[in-house]
Order: structure tokens, then sequence, then C-alpha cells
């Protein structure tokens, strides 16, 4: 229970927290939300060229062989997703220790070794270390920007700026693919490495942008640097008077350090661990849905489903994610601090599982293997424009729905003694499941060519029953999550 919970009452609370820090244009808390968001755009950036580089036949020629070509590409994607999660898990503690701000910066760092070596890769170790690396500070990343950004942000707009770091992590995407797109005409090794240069400019020109924004306030205040922290505050929130929502900030997070030292058994205390297992549900939920796999191989199931060549594949995946771009901005705007999460979470599900289901359909009726190549063939181009038309719907619908909503609704729900650690948790839980998913689906693919998508369709029927028992966090403050889950 915290001191704030004993001295109002919480829709009287999340009333006059919002009033009173709705003055102003607020363009510094924008520019701060836009430039951390950057962040996303390289991780978008590189799932959307890895994608395409993997089906870039010099690249094939290099590094694998006919024989462990399936199993060297999901090692590829597996290390990177595994010190992923090991960044993710071990955020809690940078970005407790060095600040929200600064554990970005080093993750940008971290990044930017990491594609370098990926450009000057030689051989297939270099290969490894650079996604290694390089997937440590993604998960940092992944972390510490929604961290930053659900701690800078007013109540009525939190959705919409944690919202920005999945939307630029769309744009990265679409970037992506379309770069792979352009350097897949090249017939040398700089078809695969030219889009790793360019993702190694934007990590310095991003790294030195945040050097120039605020620290987050809350970060200060429970610092004990109170003037600092108010001077962030009011340059986050522009004109208007910010002292009621700094002294609100500085009431809770004291009272939390009165409690003494932070570990993380905290998160599965009564008064915690049901935000903690929410969140980690929906963490664990979205690398159930099967997009990461569907991202990274997307061009392959397009060559699949009948595409003529590998530049028409990356093209068409592109254009998955031009419309996820274009979903996800609708719903940022309009839907994610209007409607709520959990109509996101739901509506999400259903139409994923229906398109899953419908693409699974389609390849089970439809596709025969060639006995002799091993090649998958479908013989109805009804059926192959049947699984490009609910592939993009699923990405949009996902973009649209959980793609928004899932990097918000974990950032919000915890208090400030617990959130960067059950942050760090949660995301690497998200993490590690996306490599067990990542690892399988093209082993999957080899053996059953519908299967996997039947799955990913059953796992969204489980999912929305746990989303039911989900508490709805539109509009509230962080200090107000108490009441949110239970807390009297």
């Amino acid at each position: 229970m915290s001191k704030v919970q004993t001295t109002a009452d919480p829709e009287v609370l999340s009333s006059k927290s919002v009033d009173t820090i709705r003055p102003g244009i607020r363009k510094g808390v924008y520019l701060s939300s836009i430039v951390a968001a950057i962040g996303g755009f390289l991780c978008g950036f590189d799932t959307g060229a890895t994608s395409g580089v993997l089906t870039m036949v010099p690249f094939q020629t290099r590094f694998f062989t006919e024989d462990n070509i399936d199993y060297l590409q999901g090692l590829l994607l597996a290390f990177f997703l595994m010190t992923a999660a090991l960044g993710a898990f071990f955020s809690g503690f940078f970005c407790d220790r060095f600040s929200r701000k600064y554990s970005i910066m080093g993750a940008t760092v971290l990044f930017c070794i990491g594609n370098i070596f990926l450009v000057i890769g030689h051989n297939f170790g270099l290969l490894l270390a650079g996604r290694l690396v390089g997937g440590f500070g993604a998960g940092l990343m992944t972390n510490g920007i929604p961290l930053y950004h659900s701690e800078i942000a007013p109540p009525d707009i939190r959705g919409r700026l944690i919202s920005f770091f999945t939307l630029m992590s769309l744009f990265g995407q679409v970037t992506g693919y379309f770069v792979t797109f352009g350097t897949s005409y090249l017939t040398t090794d700089w078809s695969w490495r030219a889009p790793y240069l360019l993702q190694c400019l934007v990590c310095a020109l991003f790294g030195t942008s945040m050097l120039f924004m605020p620290f987050s306030p809350r970060w200060l205040v429970d610092k004990g640097r109170h003037e600092e922290a108010l001077a962030s505050l009011i340059s986050l929130r522009g004109e208007g008077n910010v002292q009621a929502e700094f002294d609100e900030i500085k009431e809770e997070i004291e009272f939390e350090r009165s409690l003494g030292k932070r570990t993380y058994a905290e998160l599965f205390t009564p008064t915690n661990r049901n935000r903690f297992f929410s969140a980690a549900f929906v963490a664990i939920a979205t690398s159930f849905t099967g997009v990461v796999a569907i991202w990274y191989y997307a061009p392959q199931i397009f060559l699949t489903a009948g595409l003529s060549d590998v530049s028409s594949s990356i093209a068409a995946t592109g254009g998955t994610g031009i419309l996820s771009f274009v979903a996800a901005a609708i719903s940022l705007q309009w839907l994610i601090d209007t409607w709520g999460r959990k109509k996101l979470f739901l509506s999400g599900s259903l139409v994923m599982s229906i398109s899953m289901f419908v693409v699974g359909a389609m390849f089970e009726v439809y596709t025969h293997v060639d006995v002799e190549t091993g090649e998958v063939i479908l013989t109805n181009s009804n059926a192959r424009n049947t699984i490009i038309a609910f592939l993009y719907i699923f990405a949009g619908t996902y973009a649209f729905t959980w793609g928004i909503a899932t990097y918000v609704y974990p950032a919000e729900v915890f208090n400030m003694r617990t959130r960067a650690k059950g942050l760090g948790l949660v995301y690497g839980f998200n993490w590690a499941f996306s490599i067990m998913i990542t690892y399988c689906v093209p082993l999957f693919l080899a053996t059953s060519v519908s299967g996997v998508y039947f799955f990913f369709g059953a796992c969204q029927i489980v999912t929305m029953v746990g989303i039911f028992f989900l508490p709805e966090t539109k509009g509230k403050t962080l200090e107000e999550m108490e009441y949110v889950f239970g807390a009297k």
C-alpha cells in the first residue's frame, strides 16, 4: 500500500492529476518521446533487413549449404533473441543504476558494435558474434525506451507516447524491407552488408540525439535530485503548473524508498504479484501470436505461397510493413487512449486467430511437396491470393491492436520500486519465448507447411480467455495503479 492511497479517492485523484498536467502544448514531452522512439526504428529495421538478407543468394551461398541452411538460419536468429532476452533481464539493474537515458545510449553503442561485426563479417563466427552483441543491445533498448516513455508521459496521452516505440519499429521494418529490396539486385556481398552499414549510421545519430534529452523526472526524484527533477518535468510539460504533479510523484517515491532495499522478490509480494503476472501474461502471449516468426520468415513464406522470386517476396513483405505502419498510426492517434487496452487485445486476438486458421487451411488443402526436390508447390492461384491477403490482415491487425498495446500495458502497471526490474523480467520472458518460437518455425515449416499457422491460431483463442481477467489501465496515473490492481 502506498502513502498516496490513504489520502484520496482514486477517481478524484485521477481527475485532478489529469487536469493539472493538461496546460501547454507539451512540445518537450513529444520531442523526447519521438527521439527515444528512434531506438524502435533500429529494432524494426534489424527485423526487416534480416528477414530480407536471409533470402539473398550471395548471403546463403557464403554462409550456408543445402544441408545446414534451416539449422543455421534458426541458430542465427535464436542467438540474437537469446542475448536480447539476457539484455532485457539485466536491464532493470542498468536502468535503475545508470538512469533510463544512459541505459538507452549504452544499448545503442552495443547495437552499433554488433552491426559493425556484421558489416565486416567474412565467416559465420563473426556473424554470430555480431548477432550476440547486437541482441544484448536490442534487449536493453526494448525495455529502456518504453520505461523512459512511461515515466515522462502524462496519463492522458501515455498510451500514445509509449506507442511511438511500436510505430517507429514498424517504420524501421518497412525501411528495412525496402532497403534490402533495393540491395537484393546486387550480386556481391554488399547486397547484405549495406543494410547493416546503414543501421550503424542511424545508431550513431540516435546515440548523439539522446545526449540532449532530459532524464526521467521519476528517476531523478528516486535518486534525491529534486531540483533537477522539477526542471526536467517543467521542460517536458511546457507551460502550466506542474507542482501538483511533482508533489504527487515525490510523495509516492519517497514513501517507496522508505520501505528499504529493492529486490526482485518484491515482484511476488501480494501488492505486486497481480501486476507482474498480468504484465508477464501480455508479454508471453505476444510471443505466441507468432508475429516475430512471421516478420523474420515472411519473404520465405511468400515464396512458399507462390511468388516468383526473392525480390518479389521481399517487396510483398514490405507491403505488409506499410499496412502495419498505417494501422499502428491510426490506433496510436485515436484508439489506445480512448478505447482502452483490453478491447484492443481482444479484438486483435479474434481477427488474428481467424487469419492464421485461414492461411493454415489454404496451405493444408492446396499444397503438395515435390518428393524429388522437397519444394512446396501451391496448386491454386486463388489460394495463393487468399494466403497473401490474410497474411496482410494478420500483420495489419497485430499492428493496430497488440503491436500498440503490448508495450503500453507492461510499462504502466508497476510502481517506481519495481518498474525497472519488473519490466526487465517481463520483456526477458517475451524475448525468451520468441527464441523458442523463432528457432522452431523453420523446422516446423520443413515438416508441416500448415501446422504452424493452426498452432498460432489456437494460441490466440487461449489468449482471449486470459485477457478477460486483466484490469483496464486507460487514463490512470502511474501512482494510481495500486487501486487498479486491487489495493485498498
